[in-house]
């Protein structure tokens, strides 16, 4: 026993201090970009604000009254009521927030202690070490908690949810249901995926009650297994339809409510999601190829095996329930960790391998080529930020050599790659040539003297419409009275100091 508790503390240690080795090496503190950029931005502006409001900090307002130029990615912002609001809900923004008296650029660090929860939760239900290490090193678990973001948050939740939940399947225990409930309703303040996740577990253990065990329907609908989390599931609807107009809140508005897509678009979501699908720049690595153990533990499980052992036919069923339900509603792919919206199947897949890994182990090379893919796919992803991190922390050296009063970029790689400075640095980035004209009614009636003109220096395919939004400015800045010949390079920017010419 005391063998079995050391072995588990060192692998705790070991897999948590890989976690924040990864963070140092990518410097977590600053790798803001695209989604953590936003997300911090959102915890840093509700903190600067005293919670009055949780419109996201805009220095340029003046420049920008209608939020047209924002410099964050404009899939992620919206204009809500006069303010600018991110995608975030604010259960996750005031949680963040109420650590504002630390260092902020600390926060991302804080995702070693979820490491350690989940880590701590798949232990205390029986998870083996082999398989407790492929869950957390061989999945996609391990790219989600590096950089600044609610998935640790919600892996716990969801987590302990599934498991009290899984537990009350098992022994109908009155505080299990209870816990379950309570934990996955917290959830839905993270991510909607908390409501698929219930609805799965409801449905699964209403047929099997219903159909395997005989019970009736009375004992199998009863409200102590889902009262609670409706009561909250209610109060989120609520909270949602009264600050955002929509009972799904910014999530919906940000991931679907901007987008239709035909029944072909969403099976290629799905294909990304679970397996894999080519895009134009490379395939996705979908949740089953980055671990395709769960996969092979699926198909072994046989049809007998499976109705025989109530266990197994509840992992099971969660697994499929749960991936369909993802796959018919998913917004999209998850673009930079594609298997994300299954990031909770981990835990019903590590039972399911729990149970078999004694079996795999007999073929050892099978066992060892599974496991070793898996770590490959996650050493890519690794690198992947860990190079992006550099390219980001190479720009922004190039961008420090260009200073004004007012930044205008061509696009939001540019733009958001300013980082937190955008608290409190004038950035705008005008994607549309039929912004030009808006920007300069504004920059007319703000009487601004100067301003710089960013663009990306090299000429490809993809930027010609940023290259003419680039001239369109130049040209409307010359019409409006400003001298814009002064051109200043980098190795990637270039940019035009514009000033106004004194009459």
């Amino acid at each position: 026993m005391v063998t079995k508790y050391r072995n588990t503390a060192i692998t705790l240690f070991c897999l948590s201090f890989s976690l924040l080795l990864i963070q140092f090496l990518i410097r977590v503190d600053t790798y803001y970009l695209s989604d953590p950029l936003v997300k911090m931005i959102q915890v840093i502006s509700l903190w600067n604000q005293n919670w009055s409001t949780e419109g996201i900090l805009y220095p340029s307002t003046d420049l920008d009254p209608l939020f047209l130029m924002s410099p964050l990615n404009e899939s992620f912002v919206f204009l809500h009521e006069g303010k600018l609001i991110g995608p975030f809900p604010i259960g996750f923004t005031f949680l963040y927030s109420i650590f504002g008296l630390i260092p902020f650029r600390f926060l991302p660090y804080l995702n070693v202690v979820f490491l350690i929860l989940f880590i701590r939760l798949l232990y205390k239900n029986g998870i083996q070490p082999s398989v407790l290490i492929l869950t957390i090193l061989g999945t996609v678990a391990f790219p989600l908690l590096i950089d600044f973001s609610e998935n640790g948050l919600f892996l716990i939740f969801a987590g302990y949810g599934y498991t009290f939940l899984y537990q009350a399947f098992l022994n109908d225990k009155k505080e299990n249901w209870i816990l379950g409930n309570i934990f996955l309703g917290l959830s839905l303040w993270f991510r909607l995926e908390g409501i698929l996740l219930f609805l799965t577990i409801q449905l699964t253990i209403w047929l099997i009650h219903f159909y395997i065990k005989k019970q009736s329907l009375s004992q199998t609908l009863h409200p102590l297994r889902y009262i609670i989390f409706f009561t909250l599931l209610f109060f989120f609807l609520i909270w949602n339809t009264i600050n955002y107009s929509h009972p799904l809140g910014t999530r919906y508005l940000t991931n679907f409510g901007k987008i239709e897509k035909q029944i072909h678009e969403q099976i290629q979501i799905f294909l990304a999601i679970v397996f894999t699908y080519p895009r134009s720049n490379a395939w996705a690595l979908g949740f089953f190829i980055h671990t395709p153990v769960f996969l092979y533990t699926l198909i072994q499980l046989r049809k007998k095996q499976i109705f025989q052992n109530p266990t197994l036919l509840f992992h099971f069923s969660i697994v499929i329930i749960f991936t369909l339900l993802v796959g018919i509603t998913a917004p999209n792919d998850g673009v930079t960790l594609t298997g994300r919206y299954l990031s909770v199947l981990i835990l019903p897949l590590s039972f399911l391998l729990n149970d078999q890994i004694a079996e795999l182990k007999k073929t050892k090379i099978r066992f060892y080529l599974f496991f070793v893919w898996s770590y490959l796919c996650t050493l890519l992803i690794l690198v992947v930020f860990y190079l992006s991190s550099q390219e980001l922390k190479k720009l922004r050296k190039e961008l420090a050599q260009f200073e004004s009063p007012l930044i205008v970029t061509t696009n939001e790689l540019l733009s958001g790659s300013y980082g937190l400075d955008l608290l409190n640095k004038k950035v705008i980035s005008v994607r549309k040539e039929y912004f030009v004209k808006y920007l300069f009614y504004n920059i007319q009636n703000a009487k601004q003297n100067e301003f710089m003109v960013l663009t990306v220096a090299k000429v490809t395919k993809y930027n010609k419409e940023e290259k003419d939004v680039f001239a369109e400015i130049l040209s409307e800045a010359k019409y409006s009275g400003y001298d814009c010949s002064k051109e200043e390079r980098s190795a990637r920017v270039i940019g035009r100091r514009c000033i106004k010419i004194e009459k």
